[in-house]
């Protein structure tokens, strides 16, 4: 993502409909898959840090983001355990942490093997131990936001799951989320292809504030994580994916 962005989302989400609807759809999710008695968590590409304290009653947390300024910034929310690292290599032993979730990291040009991620994400993870995965979902939604926060690929749900399932990990849930921004996403960013997007300026989609309709937007995500927790949904910009680590390794 490009540095400028960083205290763009810093001020946003907070408030901001799209990060507080999936926040509530992430604690949707931990409350019906995340194991009793959760102790530590980790946040990988944890961005800002609103997540490191969002989720507090699902363990001690801590986060790792490859970017300086999103530690900095992470550390002056009061998240001291926070450290400048890669999901390439995660700098924690086997078996650490009793939640792991992953927010918009494997879809970065910085990630060459997002496989690979997948496998590191499950080698920290206990037995039980729960992983909360999403990504921007479908090539045809690409667009400006995009270019900004340099996406090298949107993911489909089968491979996804496929994905997750070889890294060892048990899928208990992986489908498509964010109904509501599918098709005005799909009418937008397919005009903007069409107009070109070399030679223009581009802005985050986080950084061009919120709207009138963000209660409603932010209550139809709440209603998203309740369903989600129950079912799939077909079809949405994003895609999510909860796996468990097996208790006992393949025989």
């Amino acid at each position: 993502m490009q540095p400028e962005q960083y205290p763009l989302m810093r001020a946003e989400e907070e408030r901001h409909w799209w990060y507080r609807g999936n926040r509530s759809v992430v604690r949707a999710l931990l409350g019906r898959f995340a194991p009793r008695g959760a102790r530590l968590r980790l946040d990988a590409g944890c961005g800002t840090g609103k997540n490191l304290d969002a989720f507090a009653d699902f363990g001690a947390s801590f986060g790792i983001d490859c970017d300086g300024a999103a530690v900095r910034f992470s550390r002056e929310r009061g998240c001291p355990r926070v450290a400048r690292a890669s999901v390439t290599a995660l700098p924690f032993a086997d078996a650490s942490f009793d939640v792991v979730t992953c927010f918009e990291v494997l879809h970065s040009d910085s990630i060459a093997d997002w496989q690979a991620v997948l496998g590191e994400l499950s080698r920290v993870l206990r037995p039980d131990g729960v992983l909360v995965l999403r990504e921007p979902a479908f090539m045809a939604l690409f667009g400006s936001h995009d270019v900004v926060v340099h996406t090298a690929r949107r993911f489909r749900r089968r491979p996804l799951r496929a994905a997750v399932s070889a890294a060892g990990l048990c899928v208990e849930r992986c489908s498509y989320q964010n109904t509501v921004t599918f098709f005005p996403a799909l009418a937008i960013r397919s005009f903007q292809r069409f107009r070109g997007l070399q030679g223009r300026t581009h802005v985050a989609d986080f950084a061009k504030g919120d709207t009138v309709l963000g209660p409603l937007l932010a209550a139809w995500l709440r209603f998203e994580g309740w369903w989600l927790a129950r079912a799939r949904l077909p079809f949405g910009s994003s895609v999510l994916c909860v796996a468990r680590k097996p208790r006992r390794g393949p025989t």
